[in-house]
């Protein structure tokens, strides 16, 4: 798959909506083949919060612009946080956050007019959202399934993880090491 440029032109902007900038410094644009995207308006430190998700209201079934924030829990986070789009190699985790929805830290230094991403397999069971994706990374998986499949690849280093599937990924990864399959590596969350 072709290497897709994370840094997304301005000027393709239609409809004013890279016009305004939200809450520390990022904006949404309009991508021919994404749709909404969100773009870092300056820099952002590896470990800095790059966009607060709030919950917007609960919603009764899971849905493709849903957040998958508990086992029977799916939630509409207020934009701009529901405008972020996934990456296999994302520059954002989520971290649970004490309004109920997640917060989006960059996991490396992200600079101005960059995409901001994240993997939806981080908090999605199962996810609906993406039949095919889009991001053009070198390790592009081609079709995101969800948390449920992605736990069998031993070599999957998650450093942020929604808090009910972190129980399930400690579980799986304990369950391996005593049966002598090996542990999942676990890397250091930033």
């Amino acid at each position: 798959m072709q290497e897709r440029d994370s840094y997304v032109d301005a000027g393709a902007v239609r409809g004013g909506l890279g016009d305004e900038v939200h809450a520390n410094g990022v904006r949404i644009v309009m991508d021919r083949d994404k749709g909404r995207c969100v773009v870092s308006a300056r820099r952002f430190a590896p470990g800095e919060t790059v966009v607060a998700g709030d919950v917007e209201r609960a919603v009764p079934i899971r849905t493709n612009h849903s957040f998958q924030v508990g086992w029977d829990t799916h939630v509409d986070l207020t934009t701009p946080a529901r405008d972020i789009n996934h990456s296999c190699e994302p520059n954002t985790g989520i971290r649970d956050n004490d309004r109920g929805g997640f917060d989006f830290v960059a996991l490396r230094e992200i600079f101005p007019s960059e995409e901001i991403t994240w993997d939806y397999e981080t908090s999605e069971y199962v996810s609906i959202a993406v039949s095919r994706c889009l991001c053009g990374e070198n390790r592009c998986r081609s079709a995101i399934r969800g948390f449920k499949y992605r736990q069998e690849d031993v070599t999957w280093r998650p450093t942020h993880l929604a808090g009910y599937l972190r129980e399930e990924y400690d579980a799986v990864s304990t369950a391996r090491e005593a049966s002598g399959a090996g542990r999942h590596p676990v890397a250091r969350e930033v």
